[in-house]
């Protein structure tokens, strides 16, 4: 029996057949099936107000993505807070003196790197502590640790050695830029502390005497 289609156009009409829905559905298995199902459960719910239909199936699906999205930040956020670089001990090498730290900044300084040069002289601030006695070795803290155990030495600097800690914090970790005043507060504390009095006059604040009765 001859239809009186030729070969071409009867690719055409088989491949508009194949386009129809029903056939779509019978070539993506069990689970587009399931899925169009669910999909079709969800327009389906609502709940009556004053005798109007109120569908609640896009409100349960945004339910449940707030609940996961919620779960998200409860379960990673804090790991990811444990795990911040800033957290990390500064890099100090014990062979290097606080004058190669400090000619190491001003290195960085002349080639525009004023992040590099700050943690530089943040490192050389550190190390000179170190050598005139009033700090022990700080390896293994951090900066912000290390700006505590110097602000118990020199307590009128202890906001300004936490504010250096900062700094060294943003322009190592963060993505923070530095200014040349950044780093001339960092060089300049250094300087103050190493003007301040030495550790042979230095005391931690004696216990309040108790008044006699």
């Amino acid at each position: 029996m001859n239809l009186g289609y030729d070969r071409d156009e009867a690719r055409r009409l088989l491949e508009e057949e194949l386009a129809e829905g029903s056939y779509q559905r019978q070539f993506t298995g069990p689970l587009r099936r399931t899925l169009d199902a669910f999909l079709e459960w969800l327009t389906g719910r609502a709940f009556s107000i004053g005798g109007f239909d109120v569908p609640y199936g896009g409100l349960l699906v945004l339910a449940v993505v707030s609940a996961a999205v919620v779960i998200l930040l409860a379960v990673v956020r804090p790991r990811l807070h444990r795990r911040a670089p800033k957290d990390q001990p500064v890099e100090l090498d014990p062979q290097v003196t606080a004058a190669e730290f400090r000619a190491r900044a001003q290195q960085c300084a002349r080639a525009g790197d004023i992040n590099a040069a700050a943690q530089y002289a943040f490192r050389a601030m550190v190390r000179a502590a170190e050598e005139r006695g009033v700090a022990h070795q700080q390896q293994g803290r951090t900066a912000t640790e290390i700006a505590d155990s110097l602000g118990r030495w020199y307590p009128p600097a202890a906001a300004d050695l936490q504010r250096a800690a900062d700094l060294f914090n943003r322009s190592l970790y963060g993505s923070a830029t530095l200014a040349e005043a950044d780093l001339a507060f960092i060089s300049g504390l250094d300087d103050q502390l190493h003007r301040a009095p030495g550790p042979e006059r230095l005391s931690p604040p004696a216990p309040p005497l108790a008044a006699p009765r």
